[in-house]
């Protein structure tokens, strides 16, 4: 039976137990010894509801051109060896890191996060909505765009020796497709990055680093990517693809 890859909730919980481990200044290297050489499949969504942009130059980006049909997608890669965290990591054994930040890794599966507003715990000396004075009423703050937290990212580390031809050089990955009459992407699209795990220099393929005291470690995944997809979330219809197979 051939082996499954692993996917991105096994991932992430190797990240985690990684984090910990490093955390609390435990050898992991047991526990990472399985890791190197398998290969993964993980799933990053993006254009969920409110995250469009229509265009705009933004990392993570799609539109539908009103007068044509044509939807344009884009993901550009958010990890680099400029970032703290990985300067940490690859010191002068690299000369290149590229790959992302993982966008919302508490979620173990690829989904859009829920839209409903968080609820509010009333006390008994709170008054409900309707009881505060028109006058005191404000109207709701504007949500400011998320920064994704540097805590989980999955990135191929690049030698002198290597390929340049590897490397996306902070290229965005594109698609473009033509849509037919009254279809609207839902849900979002998945970026799917498949490929092998590799271990570093210390044979650990899950590398991290100390962000601030007491706070999450920064860890990073080594891969190898092998193959790189956009799908739409809604129908699974694959927009583009790069690398092999």
């Amino acid at each position: 039976m051939l082996e499954q890859p692993l996917a991105r909730e096994q991932l992430l919980l190797a990240a985690e137990h990684a984090a910990s481990d490093f955390a609390s200044g435990v050898d992991d290297s047991k526990r990472q010894e399985d890791l190197a050489d398998k290969k993964f499949e993980f799933r990053i969504r993006f254009g969920c509801e409110g995250e469009s942009t229509n265009g705009s130059a933004q990392l993570f980006d799609w539109s539908v051109d009103s007068k044509s049909g044509a939807l344009k997608v884009r993901a550009t890669p958010t990890l680099s060896a400029k970032d703290p965290p990985v300067q940490a990591l690859a010191g002068k054994n690299f000369e290149a890191v590229e790959g992302f930040w993982v966008r919302r890794p508490w979620l173990l599966s690829a989904a859009c996060p829920r839209t409903e507003p968080p609820l509010v715990a009333q006390t008994a000396d709170s008054k409900p909505p309707d009881a505060v004075p028109a006058k005191d009423k404000q109207p709701p703050a504007s949500a400011a765009a998320p920064v994704p937290a540097l805590t989980v990212g999955i990135a191929q580390f690049f030698t002198d020796t290597d390929p340049r031809t590897m490397r996306r050089s902070g290229r965005p990955y594109e698609a473009t497709r033509k849509l037919e009459e009254g279809d609207t992407p839902s849900g979002g699209f998945d970026l799917v990055l498949t490929g092998r795990l590799v271990a570093l220099p210390d044979q650990r393929v899950i590398a991290c680093t100390p962000a601030s005291p007491g706070e999450r470690p920064s860890c990073v995944i080594s891969v190898e990517f092998g193959q790189v997809t956009i799908e739409r979330a809604d129908t699974h219809e694959r927009l583009a693809q790069w690398g092999s197979g």
